[in-house]
């Protein structure tokens, strides 16, 4: 029974952190579900990819890894739905088995609207910064583009410093072909709109929650990964840059 029960807890741990929940709200979820299923001395600790616990003095013992993290906060909300009812005695371990299977279950958005909302939201950023409707076009052209590469490279399992590498640097070359062809296009204000939609946004949020929270650790580690994906899109940028010097070089 314990060992049920411990498997439980961790992988509702492990669910909240891989769809967007932060490390705080998934420690004290674990502990609350632990108590309500009178696990004897557990503890626990919660990085940003990985869960370490321990139960009856050491004698049980769980680990998790958490390899990469999207945004499904549908099921996070489930998981804490699931916390709530066994905390109130309105589940059992049973039952919380199966909440928790229902749960994984939940579907996130499909292709077609994460696509659609890669090219509204390039498009609107693109608005937002002063840019007019050529600006908006073009934006939204190119977050379709960097959204089908990311959505590509990830199937595949490629690292996501080659995906955003790629997708800033085809979003800088769309922005200067389409000034090629139509001059008044404001290039900056183009790439920024585009780019907006692969800025992260939550890992900077969530680290600086961390931080404040006193999980320095796992604070730090998300705002590393913010400032490597910032990197990475400046380095794409950059690249984006050259190679439309060197393709004009070779044309002209």
């Amino acid at each position: 029974m314990t060992d049920r029960a411990m498997n439980l807890v961790m992988e509702c741990g492990k669910e909240m952190l891989a769809n967007g929940g932060e490390v705080f709200r998934a420690q004290d979820t674990m502990e609350i579900m632990a108590r309500s299923l009178r696990i004897e001395d557990f503890h626990v600790y919660v990085l940003t990819n990985g869960i370490f616990a321990s139960a009856k003095g050491g004698t049980v013992n769980a680990v998790r890894h958490v390899p990469s993290v999207s945004i499904q906060l549908a099921r996070v909300e489930a998981i804490n739905s699931l916390s709530r009812r066994l905390a109130d005695g309105k589940l059992d371990l049973d039952g919380a088995e199966q909440e928790l299977r229902r749960a994984q279950q939940i579907e996130g958005f499909s292709v077609r609207r994460v696509h659609l909302a890669s090219l509204l939201g390039s498009a609107c950023f693109a608005l937002l910064f002063g840019g007019g409707p050529a600006e908006m076009l073009v934006a939204a052209i190119a977050g379709l583009v960097e959204s089908v590469v990311t959505r590509r490279f990830a199937q595949h399992g490629i690292s996501r410093i080659f995906t955003d590498i790629l997708a800033a640097t085809l979003c800088t070359l769309a922005a200067h072909l389409a000034h090629r062809v139509y001059a008044p296009l404001n290039v900056n204000v183009t790439i920024i709109g585009a780019l907006m939609v692969l800025t992260p946004g939550v890992s900077l949020t969530m680290g600086i929650r961390d931080i404040i929270n006193g999980d320095y650790l796992s604070g730090t580690i998300r705002l590393f990964d913010a400032l490597l994906v910032a990197g990475c899109l400046a380095f794409g940028v950059a690249m984006g840059y050259l190679l439309m010097q060197a393709l004009m070089g070779v044309i002209l």
